[in-house]
């Protein structure tokens, strides 16, 4: 069986997963890691963010993906409203399933952050302007 980050998936399920993850990393800003210790088979993740040595610091999880028996099986964030809570990959819906994991992402506060930048004034700032005095201590 092939073997995808760490966890094992069947032939016909490891190359789905290989395309979708290579999708995802494509956006930026994300890290795909195993759990092998969740059961049966383990668990795919994909979050914004590296994951942390303990689970309470591990934030941005936007995708997980467990083998199945015919079909990998992909789970929707709790904190996410959009799709079903379980979703079996396949070749057909493979678009519209990388749309609904694009949209879990920024349903999930996981996307890139941005900065707001300030808007510069083409106005210089007057120390001495009305209201303020010119007051020198010495």
């Amino acid at each position: 069986m092939p073997n995808v980050h760490g966890i094992e998936f069947k032939d016909n399920q490891a190359e789905l997963v290989k395309d979708l993850v290579r999708e995802l990393l494509k956006d930026g800003n994300c890290a795909v890691y195993a759990l092998n210790n969740m059961k049966p088979n383990g668990e795919l993740r994909m979050a914004s963010t590296p994951p942390a040595p303990t689970p309470r610091e591990v934030g941005g999880v936007f995708l997980r993906i467990r083998p199945g028996i015919n079909q990998a099986t992909i789970v929707r964030p709790m904190n996410a409203k959009a799709g079903d809570p379980l979703t079996k990959l396949a070749k057909l819906t493979q678009a519209e399933t990388l749309e609904m994991i694009r949209i879990w992402r920024k349903e999930t506060k996981s996307g890139p952050i941005l900065i707001k930048s300030t808007p510069i004034t083409s106005k210089a700032i007057n120390p001495t302007a009305a209201g303020q005095s010119n007051q020198s201590g010495l």
